[in-house]
């Protein structure tokens, strides 16, 4: 098969080919630079959650930074303790989903993804962050001062 594949390589209009990759850093923030979605903890395609995972991450980004009076330093560790489990699962998924596309060797030891291990892993991977109400947080208006505009005419 491989050799027909590539016989036909030089005359095909629309290859495309990369890897599956996934992200996996120890934090997601330096100084006043926080990062979230694929580029903070992208659990790969294999694990189907990179949306999912990027808009709750936007949204307790936005609430801790706000909850925090906007210093980066506390809104950062706030966001990041809520988000660190949750990310991890939804990446463990993803190797999980990654790896059993490989072709096990003879001496590969069977999968028991009927085990307590994965009912608690994939729990964490939909439940695993809670979503605070931050109605009573103060509006970022507020401290951000006026806002900007453009004096450009059309």
């Amino acid at each position: 098969m491989t050799p027909d594949i590539l016989a036909h390589l030089d005359d095909t209009p629309d290859f495309y080919l990369d890897q599956v990759a996934q992200v996996v850093m120890d934090r997601w923030s330096s100084g006043r630079v926080g990062l979230l979605g694929d580029a903070a903890f992208s659990s790969s395609p294999m694990s189907g959650q990179g949306t999912g995972l990027a808009l709750v991450g936007a949204y307790l980004l936005a609430g801790e930074l706000a909850a925090a009076g906007w210093d980066p330093d506390a809104g950062f560790a706030r966001y990041e303790a809520r988000m660190r489990s949750f990310v991890e699962a939804n990446q463990e998924i993803g190797r999980l989903n990654a790896r059993s596309r490989d072709v096990p060797g003879p001496d590969a030891e069977p999968r028991d993804f009927g085990g307590e291990w994965f009912a608690e892993l994939v729990g964490r991977a939909i439940n695993g962050v809670e979503l605070p109400d931050y109605a009573e947080v103060p509006d970022s208006a507020a401290s951000a001062g006026s806002p900007i505009t453009s004096s450009a005419k059309p």
